[in-house]
C-alpha cells in the first residue's frame, strides 16, 4: 500500500533528510564495518553509531565548556580592567589630593614663616625683648661683686631670650601643630626635640590598645609614630605656651639638656622640617639656658646670704639620677660622652702638672 501511494515529493524530502542528517555518518559507519568485517555487522554498526554519538556529545560538551570558560575569561578580563581603571583613578585622585595637601601645607608654612619674621622685626623695633639691652644698670644690687653681677646679667639675658621665644610660640596655632603631626617621617633630631618636650610636660595621658586610659612615661615614647600619637594639637600647644623651666625638677632639665646636645649638629635639618620644629627647638634651648643661669645665680646669692626674688622658695637640686629611674638611650649616650670628656680633661691636667713638676 505504501508503494502504491508513494508520492515523488515525499521521496525527495526523505532522501534529502537522509543525505543531510545521516548520509555521511552512515557512510563512515558502513565503511568502518566493511573494513572490520565483523561476525555481526549489524551489531558492529549499531555500536559504532552509539560510540559516534557519544563522541559528538563529548565534543559538544567540550565546546560548550570552552565557550563558557571563554565567556568567564572575558568577563573576568572586563571586571579586572574595570578594577584596574578604578584603582588607577583612585591612585591618581589620591596623588592629586596629596599634591594639593603638600601645596596647601607649603603655603601655610610660608605664611607662618612670613608671619614669624614680621613678628621678629616688630620685637626688634620695640626692643623690649632684646637680651643685649641688659647690662649692669639692670642688676638688683649695684654694690655686688662683679662676678655676682655677671651672673645676674646672664640670667636676665637668658630670661629675656626665653620670653622672646615664648612670644613666638604664642604666634602658633593648633593648625600649625597639626601640620607637624601629620608628617610621616622626620629627622631623628626633630623626634628627639619632641621627646624633650614630653619630658618637660611630665606624664602624658595616653590610651592602651584595649581603650583603657593610662599615663605614658616620656621615656616610653621613642619612635616618631609614638610621638605623633601623643601629640594632641590644642592641649600640646597650651602646655607649650605655659612652659616654666623654673618649676621643673633639675633632673629633668639635665636629661633634656643632654638629649638636646645630641642635636647640636642638626640645626639645618631641624629648620628643614619647618618653622614649628625650629621654633620649639629654640624655645627648649632658651628654657634650659634660662634655668641653668637662674640656678647658678640663686646658688651664689644663697651662699652669700643675700636676698633675691624667688630665693625663699628655691632649693638647690643637684639633679642626680634616682634609684630605679628609667634610662633614656639618647641621654645615656651623651652622659657617657660627658664622662669620657671629663676623664680626658683630668688626664690632660694631670699630665700638665707632672710636666710642670
Amino acid at each position: 500500500v505504501s508503494v502504491l501511494y508513494w508520492e515523488p515529493t515525499q521521496m525527495s524530502v526523505d532522501t534529502s533528510f537522509l543525505k543531510d542528517g545521516l548520509g555521511q555518518v552512515l557512510a563512515r559507519g558502513i565503511a568502518c564495518t566493511i573494513n572490520a568485517a565483523p561476525a555481526d555487522p549489524v551489531e558492529y554498526l549499531a555500536l559504532w553509531l552509539q560510540h559516534h554519538l557519544e563522541e559528538e556529545e563529548a565534543d559538544s560538551a567540550r565546546k560548550a565548556r570552552e565557550e563558557q570558560l571563554q565567556a568567564e575569561r572575558e568577563e573576568w578580563n572586563r571586571l579586572q580592567a574595570g578594577k584596574e581603571k578604578s584603582a588607577s583613578e583612585a591612585i591618581q585622585r589620591e596623588w592629586k589630593n596629596h599634591l594639593k595637601t603638600v601645596e596647601e601645607r607649603s603655603e601655610r608654612e610660608n605664611e607662618l614663616r612670613a608671619r614669624l619674621e614680621a613678628f621678629g622685626e616688630q620685637l626688634d623695633e620695640e626692643g623690649a625683648y632684646d637680651p643685649e639691652s641688659i647690662g649692669y644698670d639692670n642688676v638688683s644690687d649695684p654694690e655686688a661683686k662683679e662676678e655676682e653681677k655677671d651672673k645676674e646679667v646672664d640670667m636676665m639675658k637668658a630670661e629675656k631670650l626665653f620670653q622672646r621665644w615664648k612670644l613666638y610660640v604664642n604666634e602658633l596655632n593648633k593648625g600649625n601643630i597639626a601640620d607637624l603631626k601629620v608628617v610621616q617621617k622626620v629627622e631623628d633630631s626633630v623626634a628627639k626635640i619632641m621627646r624633650c618636650v614630653f619630658y618637660l610636660f611630665g606624664k602624658l595621658p595616653s590610651v592602651k590598645p584595649s581603650g583603657e586610659k593610662m599615663d605614658a612615661a616620656p621615656s616610653k615614647i621613642q619612635t616618631w609614630g609614638q610621638i605623633r600619637q601623643n601629640i594632641k594639637p590644642f592641649p600640646f600647644l597650651e602646655q607649650l605656651k605655659a612652659l616654666d623651666p623654673t618649676t621643673i625638677p633639675k633632673r629633668t632639665i639635665i636629661r633634656v639638656e643632654r638629649i638636646l646636645n645630641t642635636t647640636r649638629e642638626d640645626e639645618e635639618a631641624i629648620k628643614g622640617c619647618g618653622q614649628v620644629a625650629s621654633t620649639i627647638s629654640q624655645l627648649l634651648w632658651s628654657a634650659i639656658e634660662y634655668r641653668n643661669a637662674r640656678d647658678e645665680l640663686m646658688k651664689m646669692k644663697k651662699e652669700a646670704g643675700k636676698d633675691f626674688p624667688g630665693l625663699d622658695t628655691w632649693e638647690h637640686d643637684p639633679g642626680e639620677e634616682q634609684e630605679g629611674e628609667e634610662q633614656d638611650p639618647d641621654e645615656e649616650v651623651q652622659r657617657l660622652a660627658e664622662i669620657a670628656q671629663r676623664q680626658h680633661m683630668e688626664s690632660e691636667e694631670k699630665e700638665e702638672e707632672e710636666a710642670a713638676e
